[in-house]
């Protein structure tokens, strides 16, 4: 098993985050999982294109990135059987101070870094076809720069272990917020954070990562500035993108038919 490619390294210089919302999700979700789970495949092809310039000495490596996450509600059904353990559930709207913070939304997150704007943009577009008009983007976000958190050398606090279900080993979960403040603060999980606008305003977007949701849903609460909007999201191993696009999860104990087998 091994973790997303993107998960591991930092962002490059120019981000891309989009979120999506899909409507009549119970129907259409195995094939809005097949479209994320081909993205990776889809960024390393459109790579060759944009990047092919680059001197042989400086092959290695990829000048790249694509996370995908899959929302609470996404996961439950296309693993209606076996669902994510660990409290992996949206958040609902609460209280920060005497101010009102939304509850966690989006079905979809994605998440291209590259050098090159166009890049991000192209890989993005290929996507939102895909999707149709069943595909809402519910929020982009163009970013560039910002304090990136080392998850390699982190791994330990980012990526599920064998100590729970093998099927989810390597994979993650996120935690996406946007601030309408620039105010710094800390955190002691693996965390990108990025500047951004918000309402013409300075803000931060950040990008939290853990293996353990519920980790994620405390510091959810504890934040000193109320975040406009929020996200949580699972980071499926590259194995379980794999089986994905491969026409469903069929192996092992989050396989549809996996109560039957036991």
């Amino acid at each position: 098993m091994q973790a997303q490619h993107g998960v591991l390294i930092p962002p490059k210089q120019h981000t891309l985050v989009q979120i999506y919302n899909f409507d009549n999700l119970p129907l259409i979700a195995m094939n809005v999982a097949r479209i994320g789970a081909q993205t990776p495949g889809m960024a390393c092809q459109l790579e060759a294109g944009f990047f092919n310039e680059r001197p042989k000495s400086k092959t290695k490596g990829s000048e790249v990135s694509a996370v995908v996450g899959f929302g609470p509600m996404v996961w439950l059904l296309i693993t209606p059987d076996a669902p994510v353990r660990g409290g992996f559930r949206s958040l609902e709207e609460t209280e920060i101070g005497d101010t009102e913070v939304p509850a966690t939304v989006g079905d979809m997150f994605f998440c291209f870094s590259s050098e090159k704007n166009e890049f991000n943009r192209t890989l993005a577009d290929n996507i939102k076809e895909l999707f149709g008009p069943s595909g809402n983007l519910i929020e982009e976000l163009v970013l560039e720069g910002g304090t990136h958190a080392d998850i390699a050398s982190e791994k330990e606090k980012v990526l599920l272990d064998s100590s729970g279900n093998l099927d989810t080993v390597q994979s993650s979960f996120v935690l996406t917020q946007k601030f309408k403040s620039d105010a710094n603060f800390s955190c002691d999980l693996p965390q990108h954070k990025f500047p951004c606008q918000v309402d013409s305003q300075s803000g931060v977007y950040t990008v939290t990562f853990s293996k353990n949701p519920e980790k994620l849903s405390g510091y959810a609460e504890e934040v000193p500035h109320p975040p406009v909007s929020r996200g949580l999201f699972f980071l499926p191993s590259l194995d379980l993108l794999t089986s994905l696009r491969m026409g469903g999860i069929r192996m092992g104990s989050l396989a549809i038919n996996a109560k039957w087998k036991e």
